[in-house]
């Protein structure tokens, strides 16, 4: 089962919400996200015309004891996940073939994003399903 962001308007968090620890209208957003094993899971970013992007995060919250991360926790580090992403590859040139894929000024940027699940794809590797907020993101 994946991992849903739901907020009160819909499904999906902008991540600049998620950046700015803005997360009141994340639904269920202290309940704890249970089926990740293992202390850390890698956060896939496959997008189109760039290199594959894995960042390992902490599938645990240690701040007082070992426990499974809430669903705002999570959704915290996978924004950041994302984040690291855009960083990566602000300067990298996208294949052109995709280039309607392209990140960064005159593309696609973070805040045209919102954050709707995260997928397992593999044993301890997660991939988040992320959404346009905005048609013109591309123009």
């Amino acid at each position: 089962m994946p991992v849903v962001f739901n907020v009160t308007e819909g499904a999906g968090i902008p991540l600049q919400q998620l950046l700015l620890r803005q997360t009141i209208h994340l639904q269920a957003r202290d309940e704890r996200i249970t089926d990740m094993s293992g202390d850390t899971i890698s956060i896939r970013i496959e997008w189109p015309g760039y290199p594959s992007f894995t960042k390992q995060i902490a599938s645990k919250d240690w701040k007082k004891r070992r426990s499974p991360n809430t669903r705002e926790r999570l959704a915290f580090k996978v924004a950041g996940a994302v984040q690291s992403f855009f960083r990566e590859h602000a300067n990298t040139q996208c294949d052109s073939s995709n280039s309607r894929w392209r990140i960064g000024a005159n593309g696609i940027l973070i805040e045209h994003l919102a954050l709707v699940s995260l997928h397992r794809v593999s044993q301890g590797s997660w991939q988040p399903k992320l959404c346009l907020l905005r048609d013109d993101a591309q123009q």
